[in-house]
């Protein structure tokens, strides 16, 4: 019978990060059409029947800023629900986390694009607005994921049977790599525990 392993403890392979680029590069094709045809369909949505000429002649005052609106929904949707998705499949220990990165980076670079699109051409807070939610967003997410790791990477060492906060391998009570207490009494039983192990193998506390 074999040993069961963790999805979330065997690296990605080269395969899957190629894959990951590609739909990267993908997603990214159709964003950025949608992204540029944003003002067209705007531009034919609010055409007069006095308006015969190209949509450059038939711009409307104020559609512009309703552009703007538009395209920075749009970008930041994109990017939270790239956030979210890496999260919830790093959470999960998912093997499909690398596609996780593709949807999250190709938010992160429409940010970007529209950042270059607005900054140069227009006097506009729209990037501002963009930068320190998309700023507020990725540190959330690190600190969301930084706590899941703090849970999961004592236990996946000592399942290996290294120390819990350096990763050194474990000979005795106290690790060779950082000196600290490896072995220490049960919070419910007092009889010995590893440090970092999930349940007491004496009582099965937590």
């Amino acid at each position: 019978m074999r040993t069961p392993i963790a999805t979330d403890e065997v690296e990605s392979t080269r395969t899957e990060r190629f894959l990951a680029v590609a739909l990267t590069a993908f997603l990214l094709v159709g964003t950025v059409w949608f992204y540029v045809k944003v003002e067209d369909w705007w531009q034919l949505y609010s055409r007069t029947g006095d308006c015969r000429g190209s949509l450059e002649s038939c711009k409307i005052p104020g559609n512009e800023a309703i552009q703007i609106g538009v395209r920075i929904g749009f970008v930041l949707v994109l990017c939270l629900l790239g956030f979210w998705t890496l999260y919830r499949l790093r959470r999960s220990g998912s093997r499909f986390l690398p596609l996780g990165f593709a949807f999250a980076a190709t938010g992160v670079i429409m940010v970007l694009v529209f950042a270059l699109d607005y900054t140069f051409e227009y006097a506009d807070f729209g990037p501002l607005v963009l930068s320190l939610l998309g700023a507020a967003a990725t540190v959330a997410v690190f600190i969301a994921v930084q706590r899941l790791l703090a849970k999961r990477i004592p236990a996946m060492r000592v399942r290996k049977g290294d120390c819990p906060y350096c990763g050194y391998p474990v000979r005795g009570k106290h690790c060779e790599g950082c000196g600290r207490e490896t072995i220490a009494p049960c919070s419910t039983c007092e009889a010995d525990r590893r440090v970092g192990s999930l349940h007491c193998v004496a009582c099965g506390a937590d």
